[in-house]
């Protein structure tokens, strides 16, 4: 027997395929309304002003191919997820976005559901497949982000946060600090006054799927 439950109740709740889709959604929503701010701090490789541009078409890509999951199993969507986003990777941030949807694909294939300790795995899955993707990782960028966030993620499970909400919102704030020490890492952008371009898209994206499950009715085991 199961019963809803707000998302912020401190007990343990699960995500199913429909709630995956509303945090990434929700996710892609947050980066549009700030992808201009994106842009304006891209210094980094290359100062052409697109990663929020490119982040945002490559998460849209993701998200047709996750809308056509609605009703599905959490790991069903996350592999629509992976598929659209390894589609329609533009530019270096939206592959690095593409391969950090595949590692939380990955973490998350077969599950009907997601826990928080499933999320938790799956974001610390996802930096660890971004960063062997690339050839020369450089800290100072979005790996760096990810890989903070996927740290604090799996540290909160550990710490007893096993509600998700609470467990990504400690890995934000993680994400945050990262970002914001950004600038000490890469010369390139202490010299801009700018944090990286793609850890802001990160951070953005993550907080809109926050959003989204703070009010999510969750199915909580009894």
């Amino acid at each position: 027997m199961t019963q809803d439950r707000a998302i912020t109740n401190t007990s343990a709740g699960v995500i199913d395929g429909h709630g995956l889709l509303m945090m990434f959604s929700a996710g892609v929503k947050c980066l549009a309304d700030n992808k201009d701010m994106v842009n304006s701090l891209n210094v980094f490789p290359v100062p052409d002003g697109d990663t929020g541009t490119n982040l945002y078409l490559t998460m849209t890509s993701a998200l047709n191919e996750a809308e056509k999951k609605k009703d599905a199993s959490v790991g069903k969507v996350a592999d629509a997820i992976s598929m659209g986003s390894l589609m329609g990777a533009r530019g270096n941030s939206g592959v690095i976005f593409s391969q950090l949807m595949r590692g939380l694909a990955k973490q998350l294939h077969d599950k009907q559901t997601a826990s928080a300790s499933d999320l938790a795995l799956a974001l610390e899955n996802a930096s660890e497949m971004a960063y062997k993707a690339v050839m020369k990782p450089v800290e100072g960028t979005i790996l760096t982000v990810a890989k903070e966030i996927g740290k604090a993620a799996v540290k909160a499970i550990k710490d007893g946060r096993k509600n998700p909400a609470d467990m990504l919102f400690s890995a934000l704030e993680a994400g945050k600090a990262a970002l914001a020490r950004t600038p000490d890492m890469l010369p390139t952008l202490k010299e801009a006054g700018v944090v990286d371009a793609g850890g802001q898209g990160y951070i953005f994206f993550l907080e809109g799927a926050l959003s989204a499950i703070c009010d999510m009715p969750l199915e909580i085991p009894q």
